[in-house]
């Protein structure tokens, strides 16, 4: 029918926008960025001199880039968790939505029309089986639909996980979208 079309075809295109934000998605704060480039230049230049100055010398430059790049992560985290915080407060109205935002959002907007799916696909009768289908290929059917439709739910859901701060949901959130 026409609403199971348009919820198909709707949660489709958020799956589409979803996955191509997710995929490009960086912390979109230029400052925190700068900072990504300094270090990086940082390194470059610091490496060769480190070598000339001995093993010791090397080993603490290293731990040195290593605590830079930790303390950037931390605030990148804390980027994306305020733009978490955001989505649920409304304040992402007010200066437009930036890419992890607009990724939350997506993902809730996903989890909605998931929930929305399943209770319509429980309330409206199905159409007969395709004539050529064998049963087989119909339990195959039915168990992919299945499968689907908690994708759904698993990858917003790990998403969510992963902006509360649990890293050991990344495999399985990249994994199910893939």
């Amino acid at each position: 029918g026409v609403v199971t079309k348009f919820l198909h075809w709707l949660t489709v295109a958020a799956i589409a926008g979803q996955f191509a934000v997710g995929w490009t998605m960086e912390a979109d704060d230029p400052a925190l960025k700068r900072e990504d480039e300094r270090i990086d230049q940082l390194e470059e230049l610091g490496e060769e001199q480190a070598e000339d100055r001995g093993e010791a010398a090397e080993q603490a430059f290293e731990n040195e880039i290593d605590r830079l790049r930790d303390e950037l992560d931390a605030r990148e985290d804390e980027y994306v968790s305020a733009a978490f915080s955001d989505v649920f407060s409304g304040d992402f109205l007010a200066g437009g939505l930036s890419a992890p935002e607009l990724h939350v959002l997506l993902g809730l907007s996903i989890m909605l029309l998931g929930l929305l799916r399943v209770v319509w696909r429980a309330r409206t009768p199905l159409p007969p089986w395709a004539d050529h289908l064998g049963p087989g290929e119909r339990r195959l059917e039915s168990r992919l639909e299945k499968a689907l439709l908690t994708l759904l739910f698993v990858v917003p859901g790990t998403g969510l996980l992963l902006v509360a701060g649990s890293t050991d949901w990344l495999f399985v959130h990249v994994t199910a979208q893939v």
